[in-house]
């Protein structure tokens, strides 16, 4: 079985039992397929980007689940016919990605339990340890601009086509 994580946005119009009930009937056509709902994470209400069913919020929530081909089709076709779901998105993960996450991760972990040491530092000694002064730093060097070069545009009639 593939592992797949689908995000959908509910409407927020919608009572927290209601809600509860959405995630459920997801939830159960996984299961009913014999898929395998390995996460689900709701992320709570949200402004959008763009006004989608002529709503600017939306309840969003991450769902991380193991099926077939045939369990991530009728999800998405079910996804597609439930009105309370204003929109959403599946995309499959793979193993090499997973490894790469877990190590970005435990990378995390471990700058989070070095950063308390470095902010003990003040701020005076943070301009001092780069050598340069802060207003330096801030501006490009005259010559990156001057040595930019423009992409070489063909019309059709020069391509031949």
């Amino acid at each position: 079985m593939r592992k797949y994580e689908t995000i959908f946005i509910i409407n927020p119009d919608l009572s927290e039992e209601d809600t509860g009930g959405v995630i459920e009937k997801v939830k159960g056509i996984i299961e009913s397929l014999h898929g395998e709902v390995l996460k689900v994470d709701e992320w709570g209400r949200r402004r959008l980007a763009y006004e989608v069913k002529k709503m600017s919020k939306g309840l969003f929530v991450l769902l991380h689940f193991a099926g077939t081909v045939q369990v991530l089709s009728e999800l998405e076709r079910n996804l597609s016919l439930m009105d309370p779901i204003l929109k959403f998105q599946t995309v499959r993960l793979d193993e090499k990605g997973e490894k790469v996450a877990q190590l970005l991760s435990k990378e995390k972990s471990a700058e989070t339990e070095e950063k308390p040491e470095a902010q003990t530092r003040t701020s005076g000694e943070d301009s001092t340890e780069t050598g340069t002064p802060e207003t330096e730093a801030k501006e490009p060097p005259p010559e990156a601009s001057e040595t930019r070069e423009e992409p070489e545009i063909k019309t059709p009639e020069e391509t031949g086509s």
